[in-house]
């Protein structure tokens, strides 16, 4: 039964898959699967508490929106509004732990394959939006995160304290964690497990304490110059185009510290407005990558100069805009984390060492639970996909959905057995766990 809930609702995000800022079904079918359960909810503006970073542009909002038809529900406007996502609170009305969960629920830029092969084709869940599509296996992380949920709120009597279910817009590009950080519920949590399916681990296998978080910035760079006749007049024009080719060319004398991992990458590149005209704009999409702070401070510097002296070089100004960012991982408890493999180990899973390989918001999360004194850890769900993540033709193995609900509900069973705090000092105000 729970298995298969779970392909269901998969099914159903993967065929209503929508990109970051835009999962406006995607939240209200979230608020309908989990009214009927013992949870607060809390969604729209509420929940946000920092600026929103790389919102699409309103052309495309407005366009996607008038698409779609969304059923009447509170604050529709808002999550119109691009305020998407869902904090579900579980209070068991007991003294205990704050025990959080996040999963991400927004799909990516891209068209899924038409292979008459792939299995959402041949099943008829293919996404019906050619320009999102869940490649990366939010679908899965929402599913298993909604399953979860009712499983605890049909189980409160056996549990204490407060379990919190995070489902965060726009992890794609890096931009929907840093929003809701400060957000009083998830600053107090004492616990907090993240999750991804994959990641070169197969089926059958968990990753607990992923490592290898990059450390990232997303950049648009624009340059501004001077439109003029190319045969005419060219020495008229300030040329835009190769002020952005200089910078790029440039960038990648950045890519190597001896200090440990960087990357640089220039995704896109648009510029000009015809053959016979002097460019007068030019716009880069990047990102930069580094395995900690100092790297990625390097690495920005680093930019800003180049990009600085390419404009100075073609008479251009320029605009520098983050649209997401998220930071590297603070070290995770390395007691905690190694009574947990012991755990999970002695309930007969097969543990494996999982590697990120790659940057993923939940560290801003992740981290503000280890400032402020909590326990966190990330796994990685093993799946044999059909694909590498992000291509048109990824798929997971649904079957192991329902070991990634395994995982969690094991999860909370070892928190509340381990948890010995004397939650009666909370009234020391420097005690870390809080009610």
């Amino acid at each position: 039964m729970i298995e298969e809930e779970l392909i269901r609702l998969r099914r159903h995000f993967h065929k209503y898959a929508e990109p970051a800022w835009m999962e406006f079904l995607t939240t209200v079918k979230i608020i309908e699967e989990l009214k009927n359960y013992n949870l607060d909810l809390y969604y729209g503006k509420e929940i946000y508490f920092n600026k929103r970073m790389g919102l699409p542009e309103k052309s495309i909002l407005e366009s996607y929106k008038n698409s779609i038809s969304i059923s009447d529900i509170e604050k529709k406007e808002e999550i119109l509004d691009s305020y998407t996502g869902l904090i579900a609170v579980l209070d068991t009305k007991k003294i205990g732990p704050n025990i959080g969960f996040r999963f991400d629920i927004d799909a990516n830029e891209l068209c899924e394959s038409n292979s008459l092969g792939h299995l959402p084709n041949i099943l008829n869940f293919s996404s019906k939006n050619s320009f999102a599509m869940h490649a990366c296996g939010h679908d899965a992380h929402m599913s298993i995160g909604i399953e979860l949920a009712k499983i605890l709120a049909s189980n409160i009597n056996k549990l204490k304290g407060k379990i919190i279910f995070i489902f965060q817009p726009a992890e794609e590009g890096v931009r929907g964690a840093y929003s809701l950080m400060n957000n009083p519920i998830i600053d107090k949590l004492d616990y907090l497990a993240g999750m991804h399916i994959g990641m070169d681990v197969k089926s059958g296998e968990i990753g607990v304490g992923s490592h290898g978080f990059l450390a990232t910035k997303k950049i648009d760079i624009i340059f501004k110059g001077k439109a003029s006749h190319a045969g005419a007049s060219p020495e008229k024009g300030h040329n835009a185009l190769l002020a952005a080719s200089s910078a790029v060319l440039n960038f990648n004398s950045l890519a190597q510290h001896s200090m440990g991992e960087a990357r640089i990458n220039v995704g896109k590149l648009n510029a000009g407005s015809g053959r016979n005209i002097i460019a007068n704009k030019a716009k880069i999409e990047m990102e930069i990558r580094g395995e900690n702070e100092n790297i990625i401070s390097y690495l920005y510097d680093g930019v800003n100069r180049i990009v600085e002296g390419s404009a100075i070089s073609y008479d251009c100004s320029y605009e520098i805009e983050i649209k997401g960012q998220a930071p590297s991982l603070i070290s995770y408890d390395e007691e905690f984390i190694k009574n947990l493999r012991n755990y999970y180990k002695e309930k007969s899973y097969k543990l494996v060492d999982a590697q990120l390989k790659g940057s993923e918001d939940i560290a801003y999360l992740l981290n503000e639970v280890r400032k402020k004194g909590g326990k966190t850890v990330h796994f990685i769900l093993g799946s044999n996909l059909k694909d590498s993540h992000h291509s048109e033709e990824f798929d997971i193995n649904e079957k192991d959905m329902l070991r990634g609900v395994d995982l969690m509900v094991d999860f909370v069973k070892y928190i509340e057995k381990i948890d010995k705090i004397d939650y009666e000092r909370i009234e020391n105000e420097n005690f870390a766990y809080r009610i």
